[in-house]
């Protein structure tokens, strides 16, 4: 749309034109400063200048009005031509808003913690982020689909944490003493009894095997994200993980 509007404008305008969109959308589709650029050239008034102009468009089908505000060219569309351009834009989907751009975009959305499965929070923002990705795309961008693990605070430890203690509870029978924070949930004791059948029951005999619970469960939950987007799908070009960024370090600052 911008593109016509602008191509009737250079018809009368042998000029550089600026096209925006007006803050107030009652002030229509676009306007022009145009006129403030030929006043010194013209040698009248930018406001003359925007009522001569706006005359000489009104008389296209294209607008349903022109209208010259101190010295801006305001113009509205036609719905005839709104209509038109809907028609031709749903019959010709592949080349509708499409640009040459070549620019590279990374967009990061969804990203939730390992800690647990997504929610419909989570899915507001896969769902937003992944329409952002297809236009983009649309539109000739490069975009690289990102999923950042926040795999690195202490959350990943309380989630190893939990289902080790739930394990003992409800696999070993054994009295629990449960601290402040940790994670609750059905998930959670599908993990423990999961990871007894993968380690087996020993695995929470003794606490130092909460670390490789934490590791093995962030993992777990990692596949579970994956495929519950897959579902609605929703995948991404890279997963990277907050924990191998922080191990690299030291090797970026030498």
């Amino acid at each position: 749309m911008r593109k016509r509007v602008l191509s009737i404008l250079q018809e009368k305008i042998d000029k550089p034109i600026v096209l925006e969109k007006p803050k107030d959308k009652s002030f229509g589709h676009y306007a022009t400063p145009i006129a403030f650029s030929l006043a010194k050239e013209l040698r009248k008034s930018p406001i003359v200048i925007a009522d001569e102009l706006a005359n000489i468009f009104k008389n296209y089908d294209i607008f349903e009005d022109v209208e010259a505000i101190k010295g801006y060219i305001n113009f509205k569309l036609s719905e005839k031509f709104l209509n038109e351009y809907a028609t031709w834009a749903l019959k010709n989907e592949n080349e509708f808003a499409k640009d040459s751009n070549s620019k590279s975009i990374l967009l990061e959305f969804v990203s939730a913690n390992p800690t647990g499965p997504l929610h419909i929070g989570h899915a507001r923002g896969a769902i937003l982020g992944d329409v952002l990705a297809r236009v983009g795309t649309h539109l000739g961008y490069k975009i690289t689909k990102e999923y950042y693990i926040n795999d690195a605070g202490n959350q990943i430890y309380l989630l190893g944490l939990s289902i080790y203690l739930t394990g003992r509870e409800n696999i070993l029978k054994l009295d629990t003493k449960w601290p402040k924070e940790y994670y609750k949930g059905e998930y959670i004791l599908d993990l423990a009894k999961e990871a007894a059948k993968h380690f087996g029951d020993n695995i929470f005999s003794n606490e130092e095997n909460i670390p490789l619970l934490s590791k093995w469960a962030k993992d777990k939950m990692m596949e579970i994200i994956k495929k519950d987007l897959k579902n609605v799908g929703i995948e991404f070009d890279t997963f990277v993980s907050e924990q191998e960024l922080y191990s690299k370090w030291d090797e970026v600052l030498n």
